[in-house]
This record gives structure tokens, sequence and C-alpha cells, in this order.
């Protein structure tokens, strides 16, 4: 998942190139300004895997609820990549390593990283409490404890003794791997199966909150990847529409931290394709026409940020230091340092020269797209992505329970 996802940091146990510069604990909350309580979700079945997970960790003591919930995610994956229209699918995962095999044990894919580097049951860590499926928020996975709402979504499944059946006895004996999948385990573990149940239980926990009920009605006429939330007018007519100003404040900040987001990319990208080649001297980078139009959108947008701040009595961690160091009085060359160190697998700040680091990529934005929202998040750097996350989730619920 991209690092502007929701993934909590102790759960981050991959390496992988990382574009945050160093605002991880000021993008967690602004998430959580943008959506309350929805975490990294965004379809359906992501929540039932995950609940049911928890549910059978409580039955089958053996195994944890974190290894069954990713190995559920995964034989579903298995099961729609023997399919074959489920390609382009990013409710699939692991399509490299589980698309040619002949069978598929829990074993396989239970441990840690075997199936993927970052499972859908990370983002659900917060999402589960948040939408009041699980008793109360936690730190890991494995603590988590279901909620009434979330042992009804499991039981949308594991209502079916065949299913149950089925799934039980495939994390009872870990070495004995699934041939075949029948059409009754298709319809429990697979994306575009989702019961009319689940998608009702789903729809209620996200209208549960005020706020959260707020942002879904303004979203539900628009269409995606909303477009309309790309330009300035747009974001103020629908920030006009919230009449909780804390919450309207909040979303303007998240709007602005996007901006931010991308002109700092876009500043840094600068730097990478003049340091391509060789190590070039902070002077002589600091008189590239490119450079300095990158760096002076992004000094442009820290100043809209931070006037945004201003209004606000707390927030997020993080956020203000970083815009202090995009102050035109520091000059250009202190201001590139500041951004280059914030990226240390992108660069190697030296005291006379700026470098390439081992990860230097020729796309930074390409690099920071969402894996989980690919094709929207492209089209949609502008829109915070709880919002795409929010309106895909919804969206999906509503088709479900709608004849």
């Amino acid at each position: 998942m991209s690092v502007w996802g929701t993934i909590e940091p102790a759960e981050s146990t991959y390496a992988r190139l990382r574009l945050d510069f160093g605002l991880r604990p000021a993008i967690l909350a602004l998430n959580e300004w943008a959506v309350p309580g929805l975490g990294g979700a965004f379809f359906v079945r992501q929540l039932t895997w995950a609940c049911i997970g928890i549910t059978l960790a409580e039955e089958m003591p053996g195994s944890s609820a974190a290894q069954i919930a990713e190995g559920l995610e995964a034989l579903a994956s298995w099961i729609a990549l023997r399919q074959g229209d489920y390609d382009k699918d990013d409710r699939i995962q692991g399509k490299r390593k589980l698309r040619n095999l002949d069978g598929l044990s829990f074993d396989a894919v239970s441990k840690g990283g075997a199936y993927v580097t970052v499972p859908f049951r990370r983002a659900a860590t917060t999402a589960l409490p948040g939408l009041g499926l699980c008793t109360s928020a936690q730190f890991r996975f494995n603590s988590l404890e279901l909620a009434l709402t979330g042992a009804e979504l499991a039981n949308a499944v594991l209502a079916d003794d065949g299913v149950a059946r089925k799934l039980r006895n495939w994390i009872a004996e870990p070495t004995t791997p699934i041939k075949s999948s029948t059409k009754q385990l298709k319809q429990a573990l697979l994306p575009r199966h989702e019961t009319a149940e689940e998608c009702r239980l789903v729809r209620d926990s996200l209208l549960a909150d005020p706020a959260r009920a707020r942002i879904v009605r303004l979203l539900q006429p628009l269409e995606m990847p909303l477009p309309s939330l790309q330009t300035t007018s747009g974001i103020a007519t629908f920030l006009g529409r919230i009449d909780d100003p804390v919450q309207a404040a909040r979303l303007d900040v998240c709007f602005a931290f996007e901006r931010v987001r991308v002109s700092a990319l876009q500043a840094a990208q600068t730097m990478v394709d003049a340091v391509q080649a060789t190590a070039q001297p902070w002077p002589a980078l600091a008189k590239s026409d490119e450079v300095q139009r990158g760096f002076a959108a992004l000094e442009r947008d820290c100043g809209m940020l931070s006037d945004r701040l201003d209004k606000l009595p707390e927030v997020p961690p993080g956020l203000r230091q970083f815009c202090e160091e995009q102050r035109p009085a520091l000059g250009l060359e202190l201001r590139m340092r500041a951004l280059a160190t914030r990226l240390p697998q992108v660069f190697l700040v030296q005291p006379q020269a700026l470098a390439r680091g081992m990860d230097a990529s020729k796309n930074l934005l390409a690099a920071d797209v969402d894996d989980s929202l690919d094709s929207e998040a492209a089209s949609s750097a502008l829109v915070p992505r709880p919002l795409l996350r929010l309106k895909r989730l919804h969206q999906e619920a509503l088709a479900g329970i709608t004849p």
C-alpha cells in the first residue's frame, strides 16, 4: 500500500520506496480527519475476510487471526485468478505468486510475507474498530475482538455449514492444498459475490458515524474518480456543503496537504532528473530552471497549507515544520537540502553536492500511487485517498443491497 495509506508503522515489516517525507504520523491523522474510522477499507469482502479471520482464530487457537485473515484473502485471490477475469481487479493481490499454482495450502500463504508484503488485513486493523465491527481499537490485529456487527458480517459467510467446514479443514490441515474450488466456495470468498446481508451491514456501519454519513451523502452523486474535487471551485463547493465547521476546516487541510504532497514529489522529481547522470553541486542545482519552478510551486502550496493550519487549535504533528522548511526566506539551497534529506532512499545528501540514492525513481508520482486504488489514484492525485476509498466502499455496498 502507498505511504499515503493507513498501515501502522509497527505492522510495516517490509522494505520499499518510502515517499512520506517523514510525515507518517501526520498522514495517519489526516486520514482520520478526512474520513473518521475508515482506515484502509475500500471493498466489502476486505472487511468480511478480516472478520472471518478473527472468528475462526477464536475457534482454532493454533493459528492467529492475522494468519487466517491473510490466508483467506490469498485463497480468494488464487480462486479468482484461476477464473481468469480478475487480472486487473485491485481487490485481488499476489498475482505473480499465485497465478500458476495448481493448489494452495494454508501454510503456503499464512506466514509473514509469503502471500504479499502488505495484505488487505493490515488496513483492516484500523477499519474494523473504526466502523464499529470490533469492540475497541487495538495496536495489533490479533488483539481485536468482534462486536456484534462484526460477528454478523463473518456469519454471513460462515452460516453456510459446507463453506465453514471447508475453511476449517483447510486451516486444520495446513500442509494439504486445496486443488479445486466449488461454486459454493467462490461465492463465499470472491469479490463481486458479496451477499446482500454483508453489504447492508457494511453500509449501516459507514452511516453510523455522523461525520462519515455527511461525507457519504456529499460523495454519492459524484462520479469516480471524483474529477470535480480536483478543482479549486469544486473543492470550495464541496466544503461549503458541510455544516460542521470543524469537519469542513479539517477537510480543507486534507485537500491543501494533497497539493503539498504532489508539489513536493514534483520538486523532488526535478532534482532526481538533474542528478540522473552524476552528482550535482548545490549552487549548480539551484540554477536549474526546472528546479526553480518546482520549488516555487512547493513554496506556494506550503504557504496555502500554513494559512489553513493557523486557523486550527491543533494540527497533525510535523506539518508546520515541513512548511517552515520551505519558506522562501531560507533560500533555495537550504530548501533543496531539507526536501532531499526527507527522502533518504532517493537521494544521497552530501555537504557540497546532491547524488542519487539506491532507490532513485524516474517517476516519483507513479511510485507513490496507492496500490489498492491504483486506477483512481493515478487520475485523482489531488483528492485525499480516504475520500476515494469511502466512495468505492459505499458504492459497492449500496449496489449489493439495491434490487
